[in-house]
């Protein structure tokens, strides 16, 4: 960059922080007015305030390294330790180098110069004896186009601290549950604040805890982090193809133990599957032919079944499946290939009691994933089989089942008559009022019903 033809008042205009722009203007001042040595002292107060001021913006998204270096800074201001602030502001730079990342490597080389320049201009004893250190104009130019373009330009990129960040928000109520809430949320809060170093090792990070299990404490929430890793994916797409080269090396030198999870990993992302050596192909065939010999199941392997190359071993591993294991892979993976068998169990529950329990296991879980078809199936169910009909809590699990239903989704209106028909014929208007109330709610009218005949 020839910094002799750039307009120091338009690179004035680009600095974020308005007190930071403030300050340099004062150098920009000095500068015009050939105070050479009053421009780069100013030029050094407003890098260190601007860095102050972007620490402050990374403290509150929950960097704990800036809130660290803040908290030695305020007490030292509050305390008028003039001592310890000179300390901090010495050693500013090789913080937001080493910890916080606001400034890169590279970046720091040239801020040292200006840190130096700085302390010839303020401190005489710096120089040699008997000199007087004359910047020249030149200097003075490069060194506040460095400071903008370096720093006071730039938004505060988190680094680090981004992997305890997205730890704590990952596991809160607050990071979003629905697929495409995750991808717009994940891409605001996190990509565009991130380095491009660090947002490589931040997709790295996601898939090895999917193929790895590390943090344990993430597997609870292994459908959040695999929407995260379609975010990167999708939203920051430049980075990708070294991210897909880091998860290659993972998937290719995975442990056996792993493999289910390998296999539910390309569920998610098949492109991967033609990228791995012939004997990583053949490992993850091998194992899903197999997996119904094993004592534990890891039911995460199911979701395969939507993969030509495993589907015909996973579909006989499902019909293979006892009550229990059955229970166990709805609560984890409610995929339609489970639901004929689910339903089977609703249908054919023999009490009241295991009505209620069956369709919380077996029924619940499908919630929001299910179409008018299969809803209607959950209605003939219902009518079907009296336990269904008079268990307590089959109208009010039946309404939160439609209620989590997209209204294109619902029933149709042929399937809500019978439903309503057959209300009336077993006398429980009463208890399916709700129901049936919601049920209009998108214009639907019941049909209607005729009086019995009066007995003679």
């Amino acid at each position: 960059m020839d910094t002799a033809f750039i307009d120091l008042d338009i690179l004035l205009s680009r600095v974020r922080s308005p007190q930071s722009r403030a300050y340099l203007a004062d150098a920009v001042k000095a500068y015009k007015a050939g105070a050479l040595r009053g421009a780069l002292t100013s030029a050094w107060v407003a890098l260190v305030y601007d860095l102050i001021v972007k620490y402050r913006e990374l403290s509150a998204l929950g960097d704990g390294a800036a809130s660290a270096f803040l908290q030695s800074w305020d007490n030292a201001t509050s305390t008028g330790d003039i001592p310890k602030l000179l300390q901090l502001e010495a050693e500013i730079l090789n913080d937001a180098t080493a910890n916080t990342q606001v400034v890169n490597r590279l970046a720091r080389s040239h801020l040292e110069r200006l840190r130096e320049d700085r302390h010839l201009c303020a401190h005489p004893a710096f120089s040699a004896e008997a000199e007087l250190f004359e910047p020249t104009s030149e200097l003075v130019r490069l060194h506040l186009v460095n400071a903008i373009d370096l720093v006071l330009s730039q938004e505060p990129l988190q680094g680090k601290a981004i992997f305890d960040i997205y730890d704590l928000d990952v596991l809160s109520q607050g990071f979003p549950s629905k697929h495409e809430r995750i991808l717009e949320y994940v891409e605001q809060r996190y990509i565009v604040h991130v380095r491009s170093q660090n947002i490589r090792n931040f997709g790295t990070v996601l898939a090895k805890s999917l193929l790895k299990g590390v943090p344990d404490r993430w597997d609870a929430v292994d459908h959040k982090i695999s929407s995260s890793l379609v975010a990167i994916r999708d939203r920051a797409p430049n980075h990708w193809s070294d991210i897909k080269l880091s998860i290659v090396q993972l998937l290719d030198r995975l442990e056996p133990p792993f493999r289910p999870r390998a296999i539910a990993f390309i569920a998610v992302f098949p492109d991967f599957w033609g990228l791995l050596q012939q004997s990583t192909q053949i490992a993850l065939r091998e194992t899903a032919e197999n997996s119904g010999e094993l004592t534990e199941l890891d039911y995460r392997i199911l979701t395969g079944v939507t993969l030509p190359q495993f589907r015909t071993s996973l579909l006989s591993l499902i019909e293979g499946l006892s009550d229990i294991q059955l229970r166990e892979a709805v609560a984890i993976a409610p995929l339609s290939d489970l639901w004929s068998k689910a339903l089977e169990k609703y249908k054919e529950s023999g009490s009241w009691r295991s009505s209620e329990r069956n369709f919380s296991d077996f029924i619940s879980p499908f919630a929001g994933k299910l179409d008018d078809e299969k809803l209607e199936q959950v209605c003939e169910a219902i009518m079907s089989n009296g336990q269904n009909w008079d268990a307590a809590d089959t109208d009010t699990l039946l309404l939160a089942l439609f209620r989590n239903t997209p209204p294109k989704d619902l029933p149709s209106a042929g399937a809500r008559d019978r439903l309503y028909r057959n209300i009336h014929r077993v006398r429980r208007v009463e208890k399916y009022e709700k129901v049936v109330t919601f049920l209009q709610s998108d214009g639907w009218s019941p049909p209607p019903i005729e009086a019995p005949e009066a007995e003679e």
